[in-house]
């Protein structure tokens, strides 16, 4: 183990370099989307539902997406949305850019996790599933908070995607994966850092930062290892993503201790007067979750 790691480390610049040029050679983002998101940034709190509107209108296909998600048990709304401009009124502008963004990155994405020994069709699952739990658990407790944590599901993974991609093309995924079975798949972020030089959840604030989403949410991401840090306009948000994080963690999401610590993250940001109904959380965990916890 040490003499791979070792390597690891003697090759690491390798890595960095092929990081840098990863981030210099991201796909761009469609047309559509860099309009919205200039006129979205460019005008601020002046923005204007119909500019946004418009801008839309002009790409069919993100039309329809956006009427798809909109219409989804995802958001649970009572009626059938069918224009856009309800779909913007909605959500909200700001909602609506970074939902634009993070679809047009997803579906540019070629997902392989297998460097970091994970099946990928179930890590897509599973992020399914956290989008679906997202929108369970808040929708009737704070229903803008779930609109706007609903397409951040695969966000934080996002750099574990392009990480793994990274070591596919050097071929050096078998020997990452090796390391982490040999540290039985603990002390990830550390073993990324002798890698690239940054963990993933890191690399994913500079992608974030690359495409510019908006600033809450870069920093609600940022703090979801140490929500009580954030500032209190995201703290919410950031302990939502921190204790749906430790039910669907690609490794232990879902098991005892992790179910745990999400009630102590409930508990703790009771403290910081951000109130999640417990008992709520609860009734909507994941029935073999609830069937583990015998309840």
């Amino acid at each position: 183990m040490l003499e791979l790691q070792n390597n690891a480390k003697k090759d690491g610049a390798m890595t960095n370099d092929l990081l840098i040029k990863t981030i210099d050679e991201l796909p761009p983002l469609p047309e559509t989307v860099v309009n919205l998101c200039k006129y979205v940034d460019s005008a601020g709190h002046d923005a204007v539902v119909q500019e946004v509107v418009d801008i839309i209108a002009r790409d069919p296909l993100l039309t329809a997406d956006l009427l798809r998600l909109a219409n989804s048990p995802y958001y649970g709304f009572s009626r059938e949305i069918s224009t856009i401009n309800q779909v913007v009124a909605l959500l909200g502008i700001s909602n609506i850019r970074d939902i634009t963004v993070a679809n047009s990155i997803k579906g540019s994405l070629k997902i392989d996790v297998s460097p970091y020994g994970l099946d990928t069709r179930e890590f897509l699952v599973n992020s399914s599933n956290e989008s679906k739990f997202i929108s369970d658990w808040l929708s009737d407790e704070d229903k803008k908070l779930s609109q706007e944590l609903v397409p951040c599901a695969m966000l934080p993974r996002l750099g574990m995607i392009f990480f793994s991609s990274m070591l596919i093309q050097e071929g050096r995924d078998k020997e990452f994966l090796e390391i982490l079975k040999q540290n039985n798949f603990h002390n990830i972020s550390l073993i990324e850092n002798e890698f690239f030089g940054a963990d993933s959840l890191s690399f994913s604030g500079f992608l974030f930062n690359h495409w510019k989403f908006d600033e809450t949410l870069i920093e609600s991401v940022a703090y979801i290892t140490a929500p009580h840090a954030a500032s209190e306009s995201v703290k919410k948000k950031s302990y939502a993503l921190a204790i749906v994080n430790r039910i669907f963690e690609p490794y232990t999401g879902g098991n005892a201790y992790n179910v745990k610590e999400a009630f102590a993250l409930i508990n703790e940001a009771s403290t910081q007067g951000i109130v999640f109904d417990m008992d709520n959380f609860k009734s909507k965990l994941p029935d073999k979750i609830k069937f583990d916890l015998g309840s």
